[in-house]
């Protein structure tokens, strides 16, 4: 079926420079290196109906000809069964056409390579369609592989340099041998123009008086107990040290610049790690399983233009991390000795300081934490068994500040202004605190936004004030066992009062409307709600349950309620409290309360849901005179004093009026007769004489 021509390998090979003189680099030169195809009619065994084997591979002997040995894939396209052929059905089967296409370095070839397609050619047009490729194969090329020798003086270098002899893996082994050296690159002074591979004891040797590597450097899965380039200060790509399994010492002292990302990882035995020149990175720094790595030795770094990750490091024990300027991401996990993190940017050229997302996950000996930018995308410490303390020196974080599962938090320092201009302090996302600390401080007092949500969950905290002075998300209390107090300013959202054993008062300033729920639930010695009684509406679900102690809500100024309404389980409860509430879009629920006389509900005039009052047992009275409509059914039940009802502008409603054994069943019968709808009474008291 023809060649192709596939080009593998684009080389930029760099002429040495002679010694005391400069001289400009020779064009690159192209490898070239054929991939070929050939088509066989297929053997009745293969294709019992007739077909073709399509065969692919690299023209390795140059002959323009695909050997049999130099066969890489095979695929056969078999026709049919034969069908008889009338009017529309052409004698002969369409031709089985092939494709090669370039294929990119990729999943398929991990160095690129070819695709070959084929298929029948259906629509007779001679070329094949992407509609008419039945099958792919790919032609790999081989690894390019490099390695170094000491090129002595001579000819091509006046003094020692160093040969690149480069060639293609054809035997597979991951070694070039001489029978697969294709050509020669030399380095004749202390810079090396292209990528380096460091694989011995002697490749180091070659490298000892090298000053600078404008490509990349790697060091990988080799058998060096130590590293050491004492001239080394600049290396122009990434710098990789990776599966050294012996490796035990990285000594690069005159390292100044890494141009790339500088990755160590998975070198089980490094201990000492010398980058105590480094001032710059321009990708990411990765520091990775490294479990004997007790310091990291980055006193110099001021500059990494990417992300920072530090991660599973088991000796590590502390990192300090000083920047200026500008700090990308940062991500300190699973580093199971680690004690104090210190993250700080400073200025140098801007005014202000800016910092990514640091998180801090996973360390179950991290003490203490020092984070200091004037702004921070985000903070996210989670899982730090041990952590005490924590100090984010702030006027801003972006995104949230997510501190949770430290069983050890005793005092948080957030959002702190020492050395700022700043005139308040803003959290654009939420402010998430589950841990048992008892201190949570803030730098400016009545200032704070926090433009998300603030949650404080299973802390120790007895007061909070003077910190947050606007959420426009939830505020939620969670758990909080010594919370006496709390105020903020305005809230936005809604309010979540959880299981706060010792919550007594609270205060919400708010602009009279809440746009979420107010869940107010399991708070046990709360006996009022006074700090919301500035509150005209509710955007969401009103919820009050379960608080042994509450006597009245103390809502005065509520008038409507955009979703239900649940009064129940307050067994001290003795007033609604909701006596300007005029409607509530969902449903009504009040129940074990300890009213005996009705109150609080005056205005009431419409309910968009069901309303149910049950289980009240000492309620003598339901009066909800200016109460116009009830949309879903209204239930009366086991009210056991229950004697009177009182919904005189009720025209029309579902009633369902069971199980009060006090109320006269006559005057059931009296309310069923002017209200018109569905009825339903039982187990009422005995009718009227």
């Amino acid at each position: 079926m023809g060649t192709r021509t596939y080009y593998p390998l684009l080389l930029a090979l760099i002429a040495p420079a002679a010694c005391g003189g400069e001289s400009d680099p020779p064009a690159p030169i192209e490898r070239q290196l054929e991939v070929v195809v050939r088509t066989d009619a297929a053997s009745e065994a293969q294709c019992p109906h007739g077909g073709s084997v399509v065969h692919a591979g690299l023209d390795r002997n140059e002959n323009g000809a695909l050997d049999e040995d130099e066969i890489a894939e095979s695929t056969l396209q078999c026709q049919d069964e034969d069908v008889a052929p009338d009017d529309d059905t052409p004698d002969d089967p369409p031709e089985t056409l092939v494709r090669v296409d370039d294929e990119p370095a990729g999943e398929a070839c991990a160095d690129g390579g070819a695709a070959v397609r084929s298929g029948p050619d259906e629509n007779g047009n001679g070329v094949l369609d992407e509609e008419e490729v039945a099958a792919t194969e790919y032609i790999c090329d081989d690894a390019l592989l490099t390695r170094m020798v000491a090129e002595p003086p001579g000819e091509r270098c006046a003094s020692d340099g160093i040969a690149f002899q480069v060639g293609r893996d054809t035997d597979g082994d991951g070694e070039l041998g001489d029978a697969e050296v294709e050509w020669t690159e030399v380095e004749c002074s202390d810079v090396i123009q292209r990528d380096v591979t460091v694989a011995s004891a002697e490749d180091l040797a070659l490298l000892a008086d090298i000053r600078a590597i404008h490509g990349a450097l790697s060091i990988r899965d080799t058998s060096l107990a130590s590293v050491e380039l004492p001239a080394l200060a600049h290396v122009g790509g990434h710098l990789t040290v990776s599966g050294n399994s012996a490796l035990a010492s990285l000594s690069l002292p005159a390292l100044a610049a890494v141009g790339g990302r500088l990755d160590v990882h998975d070198n089980a035995e490094l201990a000492r790690m010398e980058l105590t020149g480094l001032v710059q990175t321009g990708g990411e720094l990765h520091l990775s399983e490294n479990p004997a790595l007790a310091a990291i030795g980055l006193a110099a770094l001021r500059k990494v233009d990417d992300e920072i990750v530090v991660r599973g490091n088991a000796a590590l024990e502390e990192i300090e991390l000083h920047m200026f300027d500008r700090l990308d991401d940062v991500v300190i996990a699973g580093n199971a000795s680690l004690t104090d993190v210190v993250v700080r940017v400073s200025p140098l050229r801007d005014l202000s300081t800016q910092a990514g997302r640091v998180t801090l996950l996973d360390n179950p000996k991290l003490a203490s934490a020092e984070l200091e930018a004037d702004s921070f995308h985000g903070i996210n410490v989670v899982r730090n068994a041990s952590l005490q303390k924590i100090t984010i020196e702030s006027d801003r974080i972006i995104g949230d500040v997510n501190v949770q599962e430290a069983p050890a938090l005793d005092v948080a320092w957030l959002l702190t202004t020492a050395d700022s201009f700043a005139d308040h302090l803003e959290i654009g996302g939420t402010l998430y605190v589950a841990a048992p600390l008892s201190s949570l401080w803030f730098g400016i007092e009545q200032s704070g936004l926090v433009a998300g949500g603030l949650v404080l969950e299973g802390t120790r905290i007895e007061r909070f004030e003077r910190s947050v002075a606007h959420v426009r998300g939830n505020v939620t209390f969670r758990r909080n066992s010594n919370l006496g107090y709390f105020e903020v300013e305005q809230v936005d959202g809604g309010l979540t009062l959880d299981d706060n054993d010792a919550l007594g008062n609270f205060s919400v300033r708010d602009d009279g409307n809440l746009g979420g729920d107010v869940y107010v639930v399991g708070n046990d010695r709360l006996q009022h709600m006074a700090g919301l009684q500035q509150t005209h509406s509710v955007g969401g679900d009103l919820t009050i349950s379960g608080n042994a102690s509450l006597i009245r809500p103390a809502m005065f100024g509520l008038e409507h309620v955009g979703g239900n309404v649940s009064i129940g389980s307050n067994p001290a409860l003795e007033h609604l409290d909701l006596g300007t509430l005029r409607r509530i879009e969902g449903t009504l629920t009040v129940f074990g309360t300890a009213m005996s006389v009705w109150s609080g509900l005056d205005a009431l005039q419409s309910i968009g849901g069901t309303a149910t009052i049950s289980g009240n047992p000492d309620l003598e009275t339901i009066d909800l005179l200016a109460l116009q409509s009830v949309r879903g059914f209204f239930a009366i039940r086991e009210n056991g004093q229950l004697r009177r009802v009182g919904l005189d502008a009720l025209s029309r409603a579902d009633l369902d009026i069971t199980a009060n054994p006090s109320l006269p069943a006559c005057v059931v019968d009296a309310l069923f007769a002017r209200v018109t709808g569905s009825h339903r009474q039982e187990g009422n008291g005995e009718r009227c004489p």
